[in-house]
């Protein structure tokens, strides 16, 4: 058991979630479907499909085979596919004529017509197992050969094969290309393995670059004040382009300061969120609709507390949640709506996570196909590895592609002024001091990423628990307050983000 709890704090850790697990799931299985049917497809398309008799018995099969030059094989005057094959120093017609009939058929004959009359000898191949009696392959003449086989069991299985020599056919473009493919090495296939999710990255790294050039910047100021009176999540999606479990955790903080929510300890890690508010949470002013969407997911109306089961139980309800969705959507449509990006970040986001899906979702089939149906040596698996690797850059890198516009970078500056002093070491004066700016700067500490480093600034001074916090075990330390309070109220901000919609990130 201790095994498995390990894996499971790995797997927590690394960022995987059991919902985006069967969310990528359900695409191997998709493309693992459609492999197999199409193998099955082609499978059909390169044999001879014979109408099977009332008395379950044939006499005689014949079979008119015609091969252009132009590689086109025609069967009984219908063109055939995938019955082709091209080696290095021969190209080879097989066709699979019987794979278990189910009935008896007492002789096949086929003849097949060469584009031109033979210059060299073209080896002739007959493969007959699973009850078959006599067979044999002869020449009519230069131009036409004969295949002949008698007593076809109906389990027998029978293939007719024709090497040709070099330039009887001129295969088209796309059949010499994956000729040359196939003769590839190993080491050909490993370097584009490598190169191909190599490229994307320093693709997409030069992109972001390119978009936030005149973004990158070095702060050596530090802003004391709040910037502006702005939204905490509306900051770190202006800092970090993305909305995340920092936001929400803000979020729940800055509602708390607002006289929304109530946060209690009931002891023995049990937590408690109330709502302060006797109105129903879409019905109650004061609220942003992502806000209302936010706390519409931790209650279930008309309760007026949920615990942390609840909380669970809600996530778990839905492989993903709407709410949540609405939440990270209603966040970066205020962020656009304030003139902070060029173009919505969620859009940004979507378009480059669904190429990456769809990148994804074309290497599994293609590495599914292939693995059925490329001949070994299966080198050219590694290409579609690459593709998967690449898709999963593509999909990660997505966050970072929104671009500020000219007032979200020059907000942003300001605000990573602000963070530089929250997260400064100088030891804090006079009003500054005084547990109330802890309060009013913590979610935006948080949403910046140094709330360790501004609770460090006030560890000596005198402590009150905030109004909007209880606690049934004795807090008399900010150090004790921090160490209940963080990891609980990030532990749910965390599986709250993880539950959102895939097509939001």
């Amino acid at each position: 058991m201790k095994g498995w709890d390990l894996f499971k704090t790995l797997v927590s850790e690394t960022g995987f979630y059991k919902k985006k697990v069967l969310f990528f799931l359900i695409i191997v299985v998709v493309s693992l479907t459609f492999g197999f049917m199409w193998q099955q497809y082609r499978t059909v398309e390169a044999s001879v499909d014979f109408t099977t008799p009332k008395s379950g018995y044939l006499s005689q099969v014949k079979m008119d085979i015609v091969i252009n030059e132009n590689a086109e094989v025609l069967i009984n005057g219908k063109k055939t596919n995938n019955v082709l094959k091209f080696y290095e120093n021969f190209d080879e017609v097989k066709i699979l004529v019987f794979n278990s009939p189910g009935y008896f058929v007492q002789n096949f004959q086929a003849t097949v017509t060469l584009p031109k009359a033979q210059s060299q000898s073209v080896r002739q191949i007959i493969y007959a197992v699973h009850g078959v009696g006599s067979n044999k392959a002869s020449v009519i003449d230069s131009q036409t050969l004969f295949y002949e086989v008698s007593d076809i069991s109906p389990q027998g299985v029978v293939t007719i094969v024709a090497d040709l020599p070099k330039g009887m056919i001129k295969p088209s473009f796309w059949q010499k290309l994956m000729f040359q493919l196939g003769e590839l090495p190993l080491k050909s296939w490993f370097y584009v393995s490598v190169a191909l999710p190599l490229i994307t990255i320093i693709l997409m790294i030069i992109m972001i670059v390119k978009r936030r050039a005149a973004q990158i910047f070095s702060i050596t100021t530090e802003q004391k004040n709040l910037p502006a009176k702005e939204l905490p999540a509306v900051v770190g999606v202006l800092v970090d382009g993305a909305v995340g479990a920092r936001e929400i955790t803000a979020t729940l903080i800055d509602l708390a300061l607002r006289g929304f929510i109530l946060i209690i300890n009931k002891g023995n890690g049990e937590f408690n969120f109330g709502k302060l508010r006797a109105d129903d949470i879409e019905k109650t002013t004061g609220l942003l609709p992502f806000e209302k969407a936010l706390l519409s997911k931790i209650f279930l109306e008309p309760a007026y507390k949920s615990s942390l089961t609840d909380v669970e139980m809600r996530i778990g309800r839905h492989i993903f949640s709407r709410k949540i969705a609405q939440f990270y959507l209603g966040i970066y449509n205020f962020a656009t709506g304030k003139g902070y990006f060029v173009r919505n970040p969620a859009k940004v986001h979507l378009v480059y996570k669904y190429l990456g899906i769809a990148l994804l979702f074309v290497s599994l089939i293609g590495f599914a196909i292939g693995a059925i149906t490329a001949a070994d040596p299966k080198f050219g698996l590694l290409f579609w590895v690459g593709g998967m690797v690449a898709a999963f850059f593509v999909i990660k890198l997505s966050p970072f592609m929104p671009a500020r516009s000219p007032l979200g970078t020059a907000e942003l500056k300001k605000w990573l002024a602000f963070r530089k002093y929250l997260s400064s070491k100088k030891p804090l004066k006079g009003e500054d001091a005084l547990l109330g700016k802890f309060e009013e700067y913590l979610p935006y500490a948080v949403v910046l990423g140094v709330e360790v480093d501004w609770a460090h600034k006030f560890l000596d001074d005198p402590f009150t628990t905030p109004p909007w916090y209880n606690s049934v075990e004795r807090v008399v330390t900010l150090e004790s307050f921090v160490g209940e309070f963080f990891p609980f109220i990030g532990y749910v901000a965390k599986n709250l983000a993880r539950s959102h919609e895939p097509t939001v990130e």
